[in-house]
C-alpha cells in the first residue's frame, strides 16, 4: 500500500526494502526480502495510472543481509530489484580486512559486477535490463512459487518449500548470526565420502556391490537429486540375468564416456579413456580440442568428435575418423557456461592438436556465432553429415525448462542423437557458482523431451542420451526409464583412474597426473608440486574398466529385478518408478506420470496415408562436383577443372563433399599432386557453407558472392570470391555471408566485397583477406557503425593465430578474446580511417593494441598483398589490382595492425 501510494504522487521515486530490523530483533516477524521484492514488483506491475503502469514510474532497491553472493543478487534482480545492497556483507568485509578496508571493498564489488557480467553473457544478454526471472524453481509449494513468480518443477499444494519453511530457515540463519561461536553445518558432498571407495573398487580391492549399498544408504539419508527419491516398483516375475541384453545398436552397454578434451586431461588419460571405450565397446566423446594424430581413426567405432562454437582442432581429417560427430550447443566444464583452457596448460602438443600457439588461452566462446536458429543448425547437421555421410550426428544441450520443444527442434534439424546434460556433476575446471547454482535437474529434461518427441512422431528417429553426475547402475537405469537410451559418465570416469577431487584440474597442478601434463616427477616437482605420481596410461585402463565392467554386470543384473528383457524396451517406461514413501519434500507424480502409449515404438512414418514430399537435397550438387572429379582422377587426370554458371542459393557445401571424399582414400589413390579448381561464373551466389571444411588440394573461385559458413574450419586450399559480371555487363556483389572463415586452421581466402559478422573468428592459421573499401567518410557520431562497416561486427573474435588484411572499415566489437595472430587495417586518414578510429571499434574487453606498422610486418603484408594482386590480375579486375599495388609500394604509411598485448 505504501508502496502503491509513492509510486502514485511521486513518479520517479526509490523504494527501499530494508531488513535491518529483522536482525536486530531476533523475535521480529518480517517477510523474506526476495519474496517482498517479487509481490511488490507484481503489484506495481499491475497498478496502471493514465494508461501507464506504477512500475515504471519507481525504483526498487533492495538492502538486504541475505545478499551473499552473486546467486542472490541476480535472483534478486531478476525479481524485480533494480538495485542491491549488500549491507552485510559490506560491514563483515571492513571488520575483517581493517587494514585495508577501502581496496578489500573494492574487491568485493568487482567480484559482484564481474560475476554479474558472466550470467548475461552465458544467457546471451547484452544489457541487465533484459534480465528477470530467468530462472527456475525445484520443489517449491505453489504458494511460494506464485509469489515469486517463477516456473516451479516438483511441487504443489501439499508438498514442497513453503513459506512455513523459509520463515523456519531464516530464523535458524539468524540464531547463527547472533552467536558469538559461529558453527556452521557444513553441505553433503556425495563424492567427498566416495571417493576412497570408488578407488578401492577401481582396483579390485573391494567389490562394486558393496560401493552400491555404500552409495544407496547415502541416498536415503541425504538425497540430492531427484532420482534419489525415485524407487524402482517390485515385481513378481523377475529375469535371471542370462537373459538380459543391455546392448544397444552393436555396443555392449547403454552408457558411454562424457566428452573430454586433450589437453583439460593429460595425454596419458586422454588415451585411457579413449582405449578403456574401445575394451568396453561402447563410445568415448572426444572434447572438443583436437586429436592425438597417432590415435585419429584408431577407435573409430567406439570414438566420437565433438564440434563446438569454438571449433578447435576441426577439420576434414578429423571428421572423418570417427562414427559419431557432436554438435556441442552446451559449453564448458558446467553445461551452459562456456570454458576456457588457460594458457599454463597450453603446452606444444596441445597446441599443435588445436592448432593454435603454444601458451596462450583458449577460450569457449557461447554458441552464437553460427547457430542462431534450428535452421542453422539443419545447415550444421547438413554440413557435418557431408563431409562424413556415415556419421551420426549428435546435438547436446544443456538440460532446460521447456526442453521438448528444443528436442523436436533438434529432431527436424536431422540430428540422430539428442545428448542433454543436467545439472549435476561438472569438473573442477567449472566455477564454484556453476557448480552449486547452475543448471536443470536430468530427471525432468530427458522425461520432458522423450514425451514432445512422442508427441510429434519424432521419438523413432532420434536417440536421447543424458549425462550429469551419475554414480551408479540405478541411476542409468532410472533415467532409461524416464526416456533416455543411453547415460554418460565423466566424473566417475576421472575417479575410476585415481582423481582425488582436489578441484584443480584448469590450474594443471593434479598430483595424480589426470589433468596435468607433466613429463615426469622431476618436472612436477620443479613446477612447485609437493607431490606427483605420474599416471600410467595401462594402470588407468585397467582400474576404469574394471569399475565400469561390474557396473554394466549390476545394470544388466537390475534390468532383469524389473522384469525387462531387452534394456531398449525400457525406455519411457517410468510406470515402473515410485516415488520413495515419507519424501514429500518434492511431488514427482508428474514425473512418474505416463501419458503416452507404447505405440511409438512401432509407429512406421513412412506409412500414415499422406503423400511423401521429396526434395532434391540441397548438398545434391556437391556429390555431384565430387563424383565427376573423382571419375577424372582415376582416369589419370591430376589437374581438374569443374565450371559451372548456373549455380543458385539451393546448392550448399560446394566442395565439402570432394574435401571428405579425398580424406577417406588411401593417400596413395589421391596423392597431394591431384588438384582441383571449382570455378563459379556468371555473379553467382551459392548457399550456406561453401567450402565448409576445405581440403589442402582444393580451389574454389567464384564470380559473384557466397552465403554464410564460407570457408569454415578449412584445412588448406584456397577460396577466391570476386565480384561478377551480371547480365548487363556490370560487375556486382563480391560478398560473403556470416562468420566467414570460422576456424579456419590453413589456406588462403579471399573476399573482394564486404563480410557479414563474425568474419576470421577462430582463426587458427590461415589468410583471409577482406577486400571491401569505404565509399564515404566514417560517421561515428551517429552511432549504427556496424550498418555502414565494411565488416559487420565481431570480427577475428577469439582468433589464435594466422594473418588477416581488412581494406576497408572493420566494424565494431572487433577483436575480442584474440589471443594470437595479426590483424593489417587499411589506414585512410580521408575518410577518417585512423588508428584512433580503429582503437574505437576494439571490443571493450579486447586486450588488443592498434599501432602503426614497422619493418617486423614487411613480409606479411608483402605475402597478403601479392596473393591478393595476383588474385584480382586472374579475375581480369585490373583496376582494383592498380590500387592494390599503390599500397604495396607504400604499405609503411597505408596500414596499422592488430596483436594481442602479450606479444
Amino acid at each position: 500500500a505504501a508502496a502503491l501510494e509513492a509510486a502514485s504522487e511521486h513518479p520517479s521515486s526509490i523504494i527501499i526494502l530494508n531488513d535491518r530490523e529483522f536482525l536486530r530483533a531476533p523475535n521480529q516477524h518480517l517477510l523474506d526480502p526476495f519474496v517482498a521484492v517479487a509481490a511488490l514488483d507484481h503489484v506495481l506491475q499491475s497498478e496502471t495510472r493514465a494508461g501507464v503502469s506504477l512500475r515504471r514510474r519507481v525504483s526498487i532497491v533492495l538492502h538486504s543481509s541475505q545478499l551473499r553472493n552473486i546467486h542472490d543478487v541476480m535472483i534478486a534482480l531478476g525479481l524485480g530489484a533494480d538495485a542491491v545492497s549488500p549491507y552485510l556483507a559490506v560491514q563483515k568485509i571492513l571488520e575483517r580486512f581493517q587494514n585495508n578496508p577501502a581496496g578489500a571493498l573494492k574487491n568485493f564489488i568487482q567480484a559482484l559486477k564481474s560475476g554479474m557480467e558472466e550470467v548475461l553473457s552465458t544467457l546471451g544478454i547484452y544489457n541487465i535490463n533484459g534480465y528477470e526471472r530467468l530462472f527456475s524453481a525445484i520443489g517449491l509449494s505453489d504458494e511460494l512459487a506464485g509469489l515469486l513468480g517463477v516456473q516451479n518443477f516438483c511441487g504443489s499444494e501439499t508438498a514442497g518449500f513453503g513459506l512455513e519453511e523459509l520463515e523456519a530457515t531464516n530464523r535458524e540463519r539468524q540464531k547463527i548470526l547472533h552467536m558469538k561461536k559461529k558453527r556452521v553445518r557444513p553441505e553433503t558432498h556425495f563424492y567427498s565420502r566416495l571417493t576412497q571407495k570408488i578407488h578401492r573398487v577401481s582396483r579390485g580391492e573391494d567389490s562394486f556391490v558393496s560401493y552400491a549399498k555404500f552409495l544407496n544408504q547415502l541416498e536415503n539419508e541425504r538425497p540430492v537429486s531427484l532420482r534419489h527419491v525415485l524407487r524402482f516398483k517390485a515385481t513378481p516375475r523377475p529375469i535371471s540375468v542370462d537373459q538380459v541384453d543391455i546392448s544397444i545398436h552393436d555396443y555392449e552397454a547403454p552408457i558411454y564416456f562424457a566428452a573430454m578434451s586433450y589437453g583439460s586431461l593429460s595425454e596419458s588419460m586422454f588415451r585411457a579413456v579413449a582405449e578403456s571405450a574401445f575394451q568396453l565397446k561402447i563410445v568415448a566423446m572426444n572434447g572438443e580440442g583436437g586429436e592425438l594424430p597417432d590415435i585419429l581413426g584408431h577407435y573409430r567405432h567406439y570414438r566420437g568428435q565433438q564440434v563446438a562454437s569454438g571449433r578447435f582442432g576441426v577439420n576434414a581429417r578429423m571428421l572423418n575418423s570417427v562414427d559419431t560427430i557432436e554438435i556441442k550447443v552446451g559449453q564448458g566444464a558446467k553445461p551452459g557456461e562456456g570454458g576456457m583452457l588457460p594458457a599454463r596448460k597450453v603446452t606444444s602438443d596441445i597446441a599443435r592438436a588445436r592448432y593454435t600457439p603454444a601458451g596462450i588461452d583458449l577460450i569457449s566462446p557461447s554458441n552464437n556465432h553460427d547457430v542462431y536458429s534450428i535452421e542453422d543448425l539443419a545447415q550444421l547437421v547438413e554440413e557435418l553429415k557431408t563431409i562424413n555421410p556415415h556419421a551420426r550426428i549428435s546435438v547436446k544441450i544443456p538440460a532446460i525448462p521447456g526442453i521438448g520443444t528444443i528436442a523436436s527442434g533438434i529432431a527436424k534439424s536431422g540430428a540422430d542423437i539428442i545428448d542433454i546434460s543436467g545439472y549435476d556433476g561438472g569438473t573442477g575446471a567449472a566455477r564454484q557458482h556453476a557448480l552449486k547454482y547452475v543448471g536443470f535437474p536430468i530427471e525432468i529434461a530427458v522425461k520432458e523431451a522423450h514425451e514432445s518427441l512422442i508427441r510429434n512422431q519424432l521419438r523413432q528417429r532420434v536417440e536421447i542420451w543424458a549425462d550429469g553426475g551419475m554414480k551408479s547402475a540405478a541411476d542409468v537405469l532410472k533415467l532409461i526409464l524416464l526416456g533416455a537410451n543411453r547415460v554418460g559418465f565423466g566424473t566417475l570416469l576421472l575417479l575410476a583412474a585415481g582423481c582425488l577431487r582436489c578441484h584443480s584440474c584448469h590450474t594443471g597442478t593434479c598430483e595424480v597426473g589426470i589433468t596435468s601434463h607433466f613429463k615426469s616427477e622431476q618436472e612436477a616437482i620443479a613446477s612447485g608440486l609437493k607431490r606427483f605420481t605420474f599416471l600410467k596410461t595401462e594402470q588407468a585402463v585397467r582400474q576404469i574398466t574394471t569399475l565400469f565392467s561390474a557396473l554394466i554386470d549390476e545394470l544388466r543384473k537390475a534390468t532383469g529385478q524389473i522384469g525387462i528383457f531387452k534394456i531398449q524396451d525400457a525406455v519411457g517406461r517410468c510406470d515402473l518408478l515410485e516415488q520413495v514413501p515419507d519424501r514429500h519434500s518434492f511431488d514427482l507424480s508428474r514425473l512418474l506420470q505416463k501419458d503416452y502409449s507404447e505405440e511409438w515404438r512401432t509407429l512406421d512414418l513412412t506409412r500414415n496415408g499422406k503423400s511423401t514430399l521429396i526434395r532434391r537435397p540441397r548438398t545434391s550438387l556437391t556429390r555431384i562436383i565430387s563424383t565427376s572429379v573423382c571419375r577424372a582422377f582415376d582416369q589419370g587426370d591430376r589437374n581438374v577443372v569443374y565450371l559451372d554458371d548456373e549455380v543458385s542459393s539451393m546448392d550448399r557445401a560446394i566442395g565439402t563433399y570432394l574435401s571428405g571424399k579425398i580424406q577417406r582414400m588411401p593417400a596413395r589413390i589421391y596423392p597431394e599432386t591431384h588438384h582441383t579448381l571449382i570455378q563459379l561464373v556468371n555473379a553467382t551466389v551459392p548457399g550456406n557453407g561453401l567450402g565448409s571444411f576445405n581440403a589442402d588440394s582444393i580451389e574454389i573461385h567464384i564470380a559473384g558472392g557466397a552465403q554464410d559458413g564460407t570457408a569454415k574450419c578449412a584445412a588448406g586450399g584456397k577460396i577466391v570470391i570476386l565480384k561478377g559480371k551480371n547480365h548487363d555487363g556490370k560487375l556486382i556483389d563480391g560478398s560473403v555471408g556470416k562468420y566467414f572463415a570460422y576456424g579456419a586452421q590453413r589456406g588462403v581466402f579471399i573476399v573482394q566485397g564486404d563480410a557479414d559478422v563474425r568474419a576470421g573468428i577462430r582463426l587458427s592459421g590461415a589468410d583471409v583477406i577482406i577486400g571491401g573499401r569505404l565509399k564515404s567518410p566514417l560517421k561515428d557520431h551517429l552511432g549504427n557503425w556496424a550498418t555502414r562497416a565494411n565488416i559487420k561486427g565481431f570480427a577475428f573474435e577469439y582468433m589464435t593465430s594466422g594473418r588477416g588484411l581488412v581494406l576497408g572499415d572493420p566494424g565494431p566489437w572487433l577483436c575480442s578474446g584474440m589471443k594470437g595472430g595479426v590483424v593489417y587495417f587499411r589506414l585512410y586518414p580521408k575518410m577518417g580511417l585512423t588508428c584512433e578510429a580503429l582503437t574505437r571499434r576494439l571490443a571493450s574487453p579486447a586486450e588488443v593494441h592498434i599501432r602503426p606498422v614497422d619493418e617486423t610486418d614487411a613480409q606479411n603484408l608483402h605475402d597478403l598483398l601479392s596473393i591478393y594482386h595476383k588474385a584480382l590480375i586472374e579475375g581480369n579486375l585490373f583496376g582494383e589490382a592498380r590500387h592494390i599495388k599503390s599500397l604495396m609500394n607504400n604499405w609503411k604509411k597505408s596500414f596499422a595492425k592488430a596483436e594481442p598485448i602479450q606479444q
